[in-house]
Parts: structure tokens; sequence; C-alpha cells
């Protein structure tokens, strides 16, 4: 039973700690690992903490998925909790339209990154011109300027995959 009681207590402090952190924060996400006492409280990761990737599209159907992966390339250890920004780049360096939809599956959990360590949020778009889009719908994008959570300075990740049709429209995931 002081093992129930044990476990109870901490999810109630854990509970505590991320609401009390929220409010003081003014939102609802947490500025440092309060729950996880075997890591240290540093900060969130920064852009200039973190190098970008992006995988191999996975395609059928019209269909696209890839994962953006950011790394600590910091000596340190970082937290990334929850989804992030982008916009896609012509070569020329031109903004593309973009649209990004985030998805619940999954949701936004706390990331905790070792050095060389790396969360990816799961992309999905479609490459089949929408409605009154032309063939290709827009031109391919060169870079996706990705914006790490809680950040506002964009990381540039070569882009790997083809036209987002659909006015740009990007299904995103939480960082996971």
């Amino acid at each position: 039973m002081a093992v129930y009681r044990h476990i109870g207590a901490r999810i109630l402090r854990t509970s505590a700690g991320l609401l009390a952190a929220g409010a003081l924060a003014g939102a609802s996400l947490p500025a440092h690992a309060q729950d996880a006492p075997d890591q240290p409280r540093d900060p969130r990761c920064h852009t200039s903490q973190l190098a970008g990737s992006m995988s191999p599209v996975e395609a059928g159907a019209g269909q696209r998925y890839a994962d953006v992966s950011l790394t600590n390339t910091s000596g340190r250890f970082c937290t990334i909790y929850g989804y992030g920004g982008m916009q896609l780049v012509d070569a020329a360096g031109n903004p593309l339209p973009t649209n990004v939809a985030r998805t619940a599956n999954p949701g936004p959990a706390l990331i905790g990154l070792s050095p060389g360590q790396s969360a990816a949020a799961t992309l999905h778009w479609s490459a089949v011109p929408h409605g009154g889009e032309g063939d290709p719908c827009q031109p391919t994008p060169a870079v996706l300027q990705v914006i790490p959570p809680d950040e506002t300075d964009p990381l540039p990740v070569e882009w790997t995959g083809d036209v987002v049709c659909g006015a740009g429209a990007i299904e995103e995931t939480a960082y996971h």
C-alpha cells in the first residue's frame, strides 16, 4: 500500500508542478523537466543547440510522409515539448504557400534530449493537385524553415520531398 501512496503523491506533485509552471509562464507548456527527478533541470532546447534533418519520403497514392528530426548538438541536456513551426521555401529563398495543421496523435510530450539525441515530428501532405490547382500545384520546395517548439528563430532543413499541394497543406505531429 505504501508504494501506491508514493506513486499517487508523485503524480499529485508532478501535476501541481506542471500547473504552477504553466500558470507562471502564462502557457500550458512546461519550461523544464520538473517531473523527472533523475534528469537535470535544464531549459528547453534553443534553435542554436539543434541541427535539423528530414527523413526519406514514404509515398503512396499521392500521399507523402516524412519525419523532421531535431538533434541536440550542444554539450548539455535540454528539452523539447510540443509542436514546431515551419515554412516551405524555394531555391531562391522565397516563401511558398505553407498551411500547417497540428494532429493530435501523438500529442505533446516532454522529450529530454541528451547531447546527440533526436526528437522527430511526422509530416503528411499530398502531391496531388486540389481543385483549381495547376499541375504541378506549386514549385518544389528546396528548404523547410523549421522553428523548434517555443522558439522564434528558424532552422533551415533540406527538403527531401516533392511538391506540397492543397495550398501547401501539411499535417504535423508533436515532436516525439
